[in-house]
């Protein structure tokens, strides 16, 4: 009799082990792409939104980053997603307007004052009625992220906005910004991320243009020692799921589509946290390393925002509304 119940008590505790170990096992496995390295902020970001999903989820759902362009370009991933083909991705607004020209109107150069005035913007209507404008496209705006404010970076001294008149200046893959590097008089050379430092050393390119940080993270200083500090755009960026992607989630619990949300938003709160960080660290790091800052003047300033006139010149009615209600904001 005793062994009877010894048998049977081991069954039960075999029985109770291997469903746990099967319950162990997540339900939905998503992809998520960066094109940034492990350590950089959008990336630590990601890392942490994968965490509290699993947590709040009940380890139901995982989220699998995968950083270094591992997936593809922005675009390739940005092409991938509208099938299926990557689950969730984090876009700077330059590839998200090439296949959403309403984004366009958040390019603008000055259209904030400064960091502050741009949080108060997209944590807003105005930033919620853009993530909603791309439901029901192929892709889910989920969050707003970080990306500080882009200046030019070069091989050769910059003085002034003149300066750059003739010079090569790798832009995004986006026409519209290479638009803006026209109106200053320079040539914009579109060519991915992942090979401006190798088109840098081999003077294929005279500069780029970028925030502080990936100038640094990326060892651009290196190539390109010379930063002319004019935070010409501020251009946040979105995490994105496709809409597959969110089909799958609410197929796992309807609730955790909400669920989903909620965790992007609070990764993006840490995300700019994590980002003032980098900024702060980025800059000591560039001057011990002897890249010449300069700052422009007042007068170069208002030559850069005069150059951008025929931009908002352009803008229709719906356009110079918004612009006039963030600048109210």
């Amino acid at each position: 009799m005793k062994r009877v119940v010894f048998i049977a008590l081991v069954l039960t505790i075999v029985f109770f082990a291997c469903h746990k170990e099967e319950s162990s096992y997540p339900e939905l496995v998503l992809r998520y792409a960066d094109n940034q390295s492990d350590g950089y902020p959008t990336v630590e970001a990601a890392k942490y939104l994968a965490e509290l999903v699993k947590e709040r989820t009940d380890g139901k759902i995982e989220i699998r980053i995968y950083p270094d362009s591992a997936l593809g370009s922005e675009n390739s991933v940005m092409e991938q997603m509208f099938y299926g083909g990557i689950d969730m991705s984090r876009f700077s607004l330059g590839t998200l307007s090439q296949f959403f020209p309403e984004l366009w109107t958040l390019h603008l150069p000055y259209l904030y004052t400064d960091s502050d005035h741009m949080w108060r913007v997209l944590d807003g209507e105005i930033g919620d009625m853009y993530l909603g404008e791309m439901e029901g496209k192929g892709l889910v705006g989920l969050a707003w992220y970080d990306a500080g404010a882009r200046s030019f970076y070069t091989r050769t001294p910059i003085s002034s906005i003149a300066s750059l008149e003739g010079m090569t200046i790798r832009v995004l893959e986006n026409d519209m910004m290479s638009r803006i590097i026209a109106l200053l008089g320079a040539e914009a050379v579109q060519i991915p991320y992942g090979d401006v430092y190798s088109m840098l050393q081999k003077l294929r390119i005279d500069g780029a243009e970028n925030n502080l940080p990936s100038y640094v993270f990326t060892g651009h200083y290196q190539a390109a020692p010379y930063f002319y500090q004019d935070e010409h755009f501020r251009l946040p960026e979105v995490v994105m799921m496709s809409v597959y992607a969110q089909e799958k989630v609410a197929a796992v619990d309807p609730s955790f589509v909400e669920v989903m949300r909620a965790c992007a938003k609070e990764s993006g709160l840490y995300e700019r946290k994590l980002w003032q960080e980098e900024e702060k660290k980025a800059y000591e790091e560039a001057v011990q390393s002897g890249v010449k800052f300069t700052i422009p003047s007042e007068e170069d300033l208002l030559a850069l925002r005069k150059a951008m006139d025929p931009l908002y010149q352009e803008l229709g009615e719906k356009e110079r509304e918004i612009v006039e209600r963030i600048g109210e904001t």
